[in-house]
């Protein structure tokens, strides 16, 4: 079949991108099928305006994707889909980034539940805001020098109820609220839930760019700043001390609020001091789920006075407010010590892990200290190889989950946080996988850099 082309190249990325994407949309359409033959590289160039080294790109993309197959001297044709594995083995998920919920946290958890059970006035409905919840919720997230007032804290019901409660309280709909280019998934779902529109800042290898910044906020009107300084989810990037200082310095220029996540930084206690500690408009926003178990869906959130009711209110009316129980169990971790000695036998765990996704995926990985997941650096096509990956058993979690603006870097998450076995057993799968450099980047950019 010689005859065949594109009824249209959309799209604002690359020409080949779009030219492979309309291959196999051509071909689920039914459009193309199997054995079919495309029509030589220069002749399609020709018809479509486009240089004979893009359809060969196109071409070369599409046989990646397992559409396409090339025949020395006879031409390219579509691809005779492979038939789906009758007995498919179990997949290796390292795409969600939970802690077990087992081992030592469940053996510091359980004397406490024996207690609460032996007195059946230890928690009340009321206990949910008590002080001592605050204070150790305080004591949580203080670091570095920053010791947050506990009459200033609120416990919410995780992490991701406190973020969605800040975004509705600073936020309203088609508002602007800033992140850098690859986020924190909850916060892209928050956002299409309250309507709010995502603008992005480029960054380097410090993190989110100042100077970038300034421009954005002097031209467009911009309600707040969201930034995930402390084991950057998806990149693992810690913000040093200075960055943090000068991002603080244009949010109080432009009169922005601060939303400041930090769900995993009880396993870096020498981390800098938050943003808050700079800028008075800051939501601060901690948690112990993602760090000690996922049973355990508390979290704490520091806030000015200014903004305590409009986030209260917001709270409620997402969750009203946490479970008495599990905030009771948490604040007993806590000022018990058992969580802070939870979180550091955890980090050390993790470090390890980190170190051996760096020893088997070599410089294209980004697996600093003991972030629970490493990113990947790719040169393109991470929905393509997150594909390759489940077919061959393994779940991850590609750039696509991340992006808050199209042509994000490209790049996957890989959990470290599952069992020692599968994490190990992925690491050495993937390491299979990715041994093309014209895949995958082996050079040291910035995990938050990126072509604008």
């Amino acid at each position: 079949m010689t005859i065949w082309e594109p009824t249209g190249l959309t799209g604002d990325g690359p020409r080949y991108l779009a030219l492979a994407d309309a291959i196999g949309d051509d071909i689920a359409a039914g459009r193309l099928g199997p054995g079919d033959r495309l029509p030589p590289q220069r002749d399609l160039a020709r018809r479509l305006g486009v240089t004979v080294a893009t359809v060969g790109r196109a071409y070369q993309v599409a046989a990646r994707r397992g559409l396409l197959t090339g025949e020395v001297g006879r031409g390219t044709f579509v691809a005779t889909p492979a038939p789906p594995p009758t007995s498919p083995g179990p997949v290796l998920d390292v795409a969600a980034v939970h802690p077990p919920g087992h081992g030592p946290v469940h053996r510091a958890v359980a004397p406490i539940l024996h207690r609460l059970a032996a007195d059946p006035h230890a928690v009340g409905a009321e206990d949910a805001d008590a002080v001592r919840h605050r204070i150790a919720g305080a004591r949580w997230m203080a670091h570095a020098g920053w010791r947050p007032e506990p009459d200033r804290v609120e416990v919410t019901a995780g992490g991701q109820h406190g973020l969605a409660a800040a975004l509705a309280a600073v936020a309203a709909p088609r508002q602007v609220v800033v992140t850098t280019e690859l986020t924190n998934p909850g916060l892209l779902a928050a956002a299409r839930l309250l309507r709010i529109e995502l603008a992005t800042v480029p960054g380097d290898a410090a993190g989110p760019r100042p100077d970038a910044l300034d421009r954005l906020c002097a031209r467009r009107r911009v309600a707040a700043l969201h930034l995930h300084p402390t084991l950057h989810n998806p990149t693992g990037l810690t913000v040093p001390t200075d960055r943090r200082r000068e991002l603080a310095a244009v949010a109080t220029a432009h009169d922005l609020v601060v939303i400041e996540e930090d769900p995993f930084g009880a396993l870096l206690p020498d981390r800098p001091p938050p943003v808050a500690a700079w800028h008075a408009r800051t939501v601060h926003l901690s948690g112990i789920t993602k760090t000690l178990a996922p049973g355990l869906r508390i979290g704490y959130r520091y806030a000015p006075p200014s903004l305590a009711e409009p986030l209260r209110a917001a709270a409620r009316a997402l969750a009203w407010a946490p479970a008495p129980l599990v905030a009771e169990v948490a604040t007993q971790l806590v000022l018990g010590g058992h969580a802070h000695q939870l979180a550091a036998a955890r980090a050390a765990e993790l470090a390890g892990r980190a170190a051996l996704a760096r020893q088997l995926l070599g410089a294209r990985v980004a697996a600093p200290g003991p972030a629970p997941f490493a990113w990947v650096r790719l040169d393109r096509d991470a929905e393509t190889v997150t594909a390759l990956a489940r077919r061959r058993g393994v779940a991850v979690a590609g750039t696509d989950e991340f992006a808050a603006r199209r042509g994000a870097p490209a790049g996957l998450r890989i959990s470290l946080s599952a069992d020692d076995r599968t994490v190990r057993t992925a690491l050495r799968a993937l390491a299979r996988l990715l041994p093309d450099r014209a895949e995958v980047s082996a050079t040291r950019r910035g995990p938050g850099s990126g072509r604008r």
